[in-house]
Formats: structure tokens, C-alpha cells, sequence
């Protein structure tokens, strides 16, 4: 407890000091208080203290706030109130020697005055050249007192971008400023001010080409990194699908073999039907990873006449069982007229796969009560496109998630790698056409739109 006296005692002096400083009139009537006092307390105790040296306190106080005019004043004030009041208590053995006492007192206090003075206007001089420091600086500076909060200065650049309107009041650390949609820097200093004053110095820097620059590198470094995958990716697919080839053929192969020693006879039929669909499956699996393998390679595809509607439902076919076993139902609404596109067929068939799989799986995995539907649509919007949607019931996708949906690598189920979409926006692209997504109230939709065939 009486550790911290002294640091009280030093704050309400700083306070007394900032009032005076804000207004030179009060400073002025401290000063005649002062000056009363002292001749008062002088006279109680007979002039044996020699209190007369106390009246530089308002003499000073009054000359740093006031000025040298008023200070020059209160000296003279100072020295008359001595001179009436010492002579008739302390008679001297001359007369001249009480003049000459009272002159040295008035020229002693006239020049404290002027070295007051002097020193302010060397105070003042500085606060000059400090001034045009910071007036010339590039980034933006503002002072505030400490303990009254007012503004004590903005240099010209923090006038034309904030006026008043300065970003947060943050003395450290990088601020967002809404109205001129910039970053700043904010460093602060504490500084004692050119009027005595506690003050809070801060500078506000630019920093908003740093961040985008910044920004601009993480973005560099993460292509770099998607990059550098998609090309081990690219790697991969080349090395698995020339793994598969092989046994894919054989597959193919047995199969056709089974069909050969089968009997031709009519209670076996679902047995061929069945041998030769894993037949046709196995040649589909491997058309597959050899259309993409060349899409890595070179994405240019083999493209010809083909009924969009005929493509839609050979694709549905396929996803159909899927669906059926997770209790989705999946409608299929085509054009009224054929929908002639020129795109690899086999390819754009995935593509729908792909598409109706993630619809199925978002409805089967949404929220109890929504409705468990598909629909495939498939028509003609403006001459010479044509489209195709995926709508589903399910749970959507989020806002975030929404803006890199079609990005390598990214993906919203827990066990997925996020490369689905991105392969289905390549093929697409590759067919002249555009792929993407749009919310619903209820669900996604998926949109393909394909140049049509003149």
C-alpha cells in the first residue's frame, strides 16, 4: 500500500498538469491562488522562512501555459506583494537596501520568466520540425492524450483516409478499416507529448498489397503442392491401370470361355445372361481406365454423335441398382426430342454415374423426413447446348465447401478422396462443355451443359 503512494501522488499531478494545459485561463488563476497563498503563509510566519522563493511555482506555472506575457505579470504581482507587505514587518537600517532586495527578487523572477520563455520556444521550434516529420511520413499517425482520451494530433495523411474515423482502437497487431476496405498496421508508442502531456502515439501502415501478396504466395505454394499430387496422381492412375489391364482381360477372358462350354440349354439362360453382362462390365471397367489414363496424358478424348437422352439412361442403368439398394428413388424426366451431342460417350456415361452415386448417397445419408428422391433431367436450354442436371433431396453442401467444389482433393465425406467432381469437371471441359453446382431450398443440383451437334 504505500508502495503505490507515490505513484498516485505522481498521477493526480499529471492530471492537475493535462487540466492546466488545456486551458491557459484556469493556469492563470491558479497562479494569483498561488501567489496569495504564498504571501499569506510568508506573512504568518513573520518572513523568518523566506518563502519568496515559492513564487516561482505560479510564475512558472503561469509563463509555460500562458505565455511570457502573463507570467512577466504574475512576477511583477509577485514582487508587489513582497514590497508592500516585507517592509512594514522587517524595517531596514537604508532604505535602498530594501529597493535593492526587492529589485534583485523582481529581476530574479522577470528572469526565470525569460529562460521559461526561451525554453518553450525551443520546445515549440522542435515540435516544428517534429511536425514536419510526421506530416511528410507516408503512413498514418494519430496521438490521443492518455488520460483525457481527446485528440491531440493527426498528421495530414490520417486526415485524408480516416478523418475521425479511425480503424479499432488496437495498439498492436494488423486492423481491417471498413470504409476504405484496407489492412493496417498499427504500431503505438507512449510518448510525453510537446505540451507536457501523457499521449499514446500510433502509426498506421498500409499492409493491405503485403497481405495480398502473402495471400498470393499461399496460394502459389498450395497449386504447387496440388499440383505436385495431381502429377503423382497422374503416375498412379497410368501404373493401375496398366496393372488392371491384365487381369481385366482375363476376366473378360474366363468369361467368355464360360459362355463357350455352357450347354445351350434354355433353363441356363440367366446363367449366360448373367456371364455375359460381368463380360460386358469387365470390357466397360477397362475402357474406362484407358479413356482416363489418356485424359491424364493428353486431354483430348474421341468424340462422336450421340443422343444425350440415350446416354443419360445407359448411365442410370448402371447407378440404378445402387440406388435401389440404399431406398433412393431415382426419376428419369429426358427431352421430348433427341438431344444430339458429339462427346466420347463412355466417358460422359461416368460422368452421370458419378453425378447420380453423390445424389444417392446425399439423400441416403440426409435427414430423417426429407424426401428420398433423384431426378435426371435432360434438355435443350438456349439453341446449341444441350443439359443435363443431377437434382437430389439430400442435405446440400456448404458455403465454404462450395467455392473449391470442383477442386482436386477436396470432399465432404469422411472416407473420400475428393477427386470424383474434379474428374467429372475435367471430362466435361474436355467435351466443350461446363459442369456446376447450384443450392436448392431442399438439395443440390448438378448442371452439365454440352455443345449440341449441328
Amino acid at each position: 500500500m504505500l508502495a503505490s503512494e507515490p505513484g498516485r501522488v505522481r498521477l493526480a499531478a499529471l492530471r492537475i498538469f493535462d487540466f492546466l494545459s488545456e486551458r491557459p485561463a484556469v493556469a492563470v488563476c491558479a497562479g494569483l491562488v498561488l501567489v496569495a497563498a504564498i504571501a499569506a503563509a510568508d506573512y504568518a510566519t513573520g518572513y523568518e522562512i523566506r518563502l519568496a522563493v515559492l513564487y516561482l511555482i505560479p510564475i512558472g506555472i503561469v509563463t509555460w501555459q500562458a505565455g511570457w506575457q502573463r507570467g512577466s505579470a504574475i512576477a511583477v504581482l509577485a514582487s508587489l506583494t513582497w514590497f508592500l507587505s516585507f517592509e512594514r514587518s522587517n524595517p531596514y537600517s537604508r532604505t535602498l537596501f530594501f529597493y535593492w532586495e526587492g529589485g534583485v527578487l523582481l529581476l530574479t523572477f522577470l528572469i526565470f520568466v525569460l529562460l521559461l520563455f526561451r525554453l518553450r520556444s525551443a520546445l515549440e521550434r522542435s515540435e516544428e520540425r517534429l511536425m514536419v516529420v510526421l506530416e511528410g511520413l507516408e503512413a498514418a499517425v494519430r496521438v490521443d492524450g492518455v488520460l483525457s482520451g481527446a485528440l491531440l494530433y493527426m498528421n495530414g495523411r490520417c486526415r485524408a483516409l480516416f478523418s475521425d474515423q479511425t480503424p479499432s482502437p488496437a495498439d498492436r497487431g494488423e486492423v481491417f478499416h471498413a470504409p476504405t476496405q484496407r489492412w493496417y498496421l498499427v504500431q503505438s508508442q507512449p510518448l510525453r507529448w510537446v505540451d507536457g502531456r501523457a499521449a499514446l502515439l500510433r502509426i498506421f501502415s498500409d499492409v493491405t498489397e503485403i497481405r495480398r501478396a502473402r495471400e498470393v504466395v499461399d496460394k502459389h505454394k498450395e497449386a504447387a503442392h496440388r499440383s505436385a499430387r495431381l502429377v503423382a496422381l497422374g503416375e498412379f492412375a497410368s501404373a493401375i491401370a496398366h496393372e488392371l489391364s491384365q487381369p481385366l482381360a482375363a476376366i473378360s477372358t474366363y468369361n467368355t470361355t464360360a459362355l463357350r462350354l455352357l450347354p445351350s440349354e434354355p433353363g441356363e439362360s440367366e446363367l449366360r445372361i448373367a456371364i455375359q453382362k460381368c463380360s460386358d462390365q469387365a470390357q466397360r471397367a477397362g475402357a474406362i481406365i484407358q479413356r482416363l489414363r489418356e485424359i491424364l496424358r493428353q486431354p483430348v478424348a474421341p468424340r462422336v454423335r450421340e443422343d444425350l437422352n440415350e446416354v443419360a439412361r445407359a448411365g442410370l442403368e448402371l447407378a440404378q441398382g445402387e440406388a435401389e439398394e440404399l431406398g433412393v428413388d431415382v426419376k428419369f424426366q429426358p427431352c421430348a426430342q433427341p438431344l444430339k451431342v458429339r462427346v466420347d460417350r463412355l466417358l460422359v456415361e461416368q460422368v452421370v454415374v458419378n453425378l447420380l452415386r453423390n445424389a444417392v448417397e446425399a439423400v441416403s445419408e440426409s435427414r430423417m423426413g426429407a424426401p428420398r428422391e433423384v431426378v435426371l433431367v435432360t434438355d435443350s436450354t438456349s439453341p446449341g447446348h444441350a443439359l443435363l442436371s443431377v437434382e437430389d433431396t439430400g442435405d446440400g453442401v456448404s458455403p465454404d465447401v462450395q467455392r473449391q467444389l470442383f477442386e482436386p482433393f477436396v470432399t465432404t465425406k469422411p472416407s473420400g478422396l475428393g477427386l470424383g467432381l474434379s474428374i467429372c469437371r475435367s471430362v466435361v471441359e474436355a467435351q466443350e462443355g461446363t459442369i456446376h453446382y447450384e443450392p436448392l431450398p431442399r438439395g443440390s443440383r448438378f448442371v452439365v451443359t454440352l455443345p449440341a451437334y449441328a
